[in-house]
């Protein structure tokens, strides 16, 4: 995904959940918090660490709508 595509998604999922594929390859389902000009704020992974995380708009190499089972 390029920058322009990232940030429209985030922006329009602030307060859901998405499922983000990183660069390292890891994947995880967050609450999207907040987002600024270089990343976003999100909760930790579903069932894990409460604690907020910022990222980078580099770090996300996919994000997906949540698919609830």
């Amino acid at each position: 995904m390029v920058r322009n595509e990232i940030l429209d998604v985030l922006h329009a999922n602030i307060g859901q959940h998405l499922r983000i594929t990183f660069t390292d390859g890891i994947v995880q389902s967050v609450e999207i918090d907040s987002v600024d000009d270089e990343g976003f704020l999100h909760g930790g992974p579903e069932g894990g660490n409460p604690q907020a995380f910022w990222t980078r708009f580099e770090n996300i190499a996919l994000i997906e709508p949540e698919i609830s089972g």
